[in-house]
């Protein structure tokens, strides 16, 4: 690239040292750039962005306090102070798989690993500024909203021999996908593959044949797409779309947890995991992935209040329905971040009622009984049930629970079937808390469960049947039923296998959750009854 050209460039320099940033400032004056602003933090930077329109930003990852390199180039694409044509280039002394694939939701445009020269480092700027002078035209219209002439400059480009032509192939796939112009995208994908075996064609193709309905196929792609390279992470976004679509909660679980392992550092992708994760009420994952989501949040644009309040309550929740010997460690964590959480965010009286109702479950996990109750008795003086949000007053049904108030419960719960009688959603999260669910949709779910258990166990197939009815009671945690189908099978497996530790924890734990459950002189406590006796003979 010409000096002159070199001369029309602004250009934006981050980083926290100052020596780096005169290096970098005396090399780009050596090209011929003649308007370099140099700042040495993320808020700086933003600040500088709001003010000025960069060609080119140069920003090292580590930035000591504040935010991060990765997360001022996602506040930059968040808040669109970064134009579609300005190129974004990471500086980092590291190159660890953690910081590369964490950038994927908000890729930079190009890494640069320190210490850099600069013969390489004019040669890459060289690249990628003849790349955009190419794309301008197109970018320009997208910019302008303008799609379809967007999409046939990109065609235009491709049928001309562009040197650029995977980078307008792969944006054109995006917009016939955007588009719903299928055939077309899949035409394109196709053409790609037939040359070079390109992820990002793969995966699109894969789209294609998901947006053609033809799920199955679209599996068994992106299933060997990760196979064949497991740090596509666009793979296992778009493998775990598909399980949602299909409605297969754990697969969903199990792809995002495949994809979090690989990238640990998006909160993006943390944050879906944990919602997932207690969607199916697996809360130790989900009480992990919010954990995650609350410390990659400290400095980032996507830090959310929810993520905070989530994790305090299937923290709180976790400890309710578990024996954990670490319990009181997770409380007193759980409770720092609540406590943190006024400080950090502006919370409305509901929010502020909701945060304490989390504390008074916590405070109950570490053993503090008394300050629990004092501070619920501060919060029930200010809820005036029932017009205060379904959020809340779940939370309460959960303090009083976790404080064993369950009368008071009970009648909380009562009020709440009544009111939303007519509202199938909330009546499904109403049935968390309930013996037998309400909605319709979870009534069919708990019998088509149970029916797929006892299926298994009277095939003596006691693995797929104990995995049918613990999720059940994942799902159903107050339900008697499913409590005493799942210890039946547990009975069953340490017959034939044997007892082990894990499945005399696991049944000590059903046994004390039914006893709280089932009335005494019924079937159900008759057989309950019986199989304690038989758990007594197999310890």
């Amino acid at each position: 690239m010409a000096v002159s050209q070199y001369a029309a460039l602004k250009i934006l320099v981050v980083d926290d040292f100052h020596s780096f940033r005169a290096t970098l400032g005396r090399l780009l004056a050596e090209f011929g750039c003649d308007d370099v602003t140099t700042v040495m933090n993320g808020p700086q930077a933003l600040a500088a962005c709001r003010k000025h329109k960069f060609d080119v930003v140069l920003c090292d990852y580590n930035l000591g306090e504040g935010p991060n390199g990765q997360q001022v180039l996602e506040e930059l694409r968040q808040r669109n102070l970064l134009a579609r044509d300005s190129l974004f280039l990471l500086v980092s002394a590291e190159s660890s798989q953690a910081i590369v694939l964490s950038a994927y939701d908000y890729s930079p445009d190009a890494y640069l690993t320190k210490p850099i020269n600069g013969k390489s480092l004019q040669q890459r700027l060289d690249r990628l500024l003849r790349q955009r002078d190419a794309m301008a035209p197109i970018y320009a219209r997208l910019a302008a909203g303008k799609i379809d002439a967007a999409i046939g400059l990109a065609e235009q480009a491709i049928a001309a021999g562009s040197r650029y032509s995977y980078a307008c192939q792969r944006l054109l796939g995006n917009l016939y996908m955007q588009q719903d112009r299928i055939s077309e995208a899949e035409k394109l994908y196709t053409g790609v593959l037939e040359m070079r075996p390109l992820d990002w064609a793969q995966v699109g193709l894969a789209q294609v044949k998901r947006a053609q309905g033809d799920l199955p196929t679209a599996i068994q792609w992106l299933q060997r797409i990760i196979d064949d390279n497991p740090f596509c992470l666009p793979a296992y976004d778009a493998l775990a779309e598909v399980y949602r679509q299909l409605g297969e909660a754990d697969k969903t679980q199990q792809v995002m947890q495949a994809a979090v392992a690989v990238s640990p550092l998006s909160i993006l992708r943390q944050a879906e995991l944990a919602h997932t994760a207690a969607a199916n009420r697996d809360l130790e994952v989900a009480s992990r992935a919010y954990g995650r989501c609350v410390k990659l949040g400290e400095n980032s644009c996507h830090d959310h209040q929810d993520n905070h309040l989530q994790y305090g309550r299937v923290t709180a929740a976790w400890i309710r329905e578990s024996q954990l010997p670490n319990a009181l460690d997770l409380a007193k964590d759980g409770l720092r971040v609540l406590g943190n959480v006024p400080r950090r965010f502006e919370l409305g009286a509901v929010q502020r009622q909701q945060v304490s109702l989390l504390e008074c479950q916590l405070l109950s996990a570490r053993g503090e009984d008394k300050s629990a109750q004092e501070l619920l008795k501060d919060v029930e003086e200010n809820i005036e049930l029932p017009g205060d949000s379904l959020d809340l007053q779940l939370d309460l049904v959960a303090t009083l629970k976790t404080l064993r108030l369950d009368e008071r419960a009970e009648q909380v719960l009562k009020s709440l079937v009544e009111q939303y009688c007519g509202d199938q959603p909330a009546l499904q999260r109403i049935d968390l808390w309930l013996e037998e669910p309400v909605s319709e949709r979870n009534r069919k779910l708990v019998a088509e469960l149970n029916r797929e258990g006892i299926g298994f166990y009277d095939a003596n197939n006691y693995a797929r049947a104990l995995d049918s009815f613990k999720r059940a009671c994942r799902l159903f945690p107050h339900h008697p039923g499913v409590q005493l189908n799942l210890l039946q099978a547990l009975v069953a497996d340490m017959k034939q296998h044997g007892c082990s530790g894990e499945g005399m924890e696991l049944s000590a734990s059903l046994c004390q959750r039914i006893q709280q459950t089932v009335q005494p002189g019924g079937e159900e406590f008759n057989r309950f009854k019986q199989l304690q006796q038989v758990i007594k003979q197999l310890h």
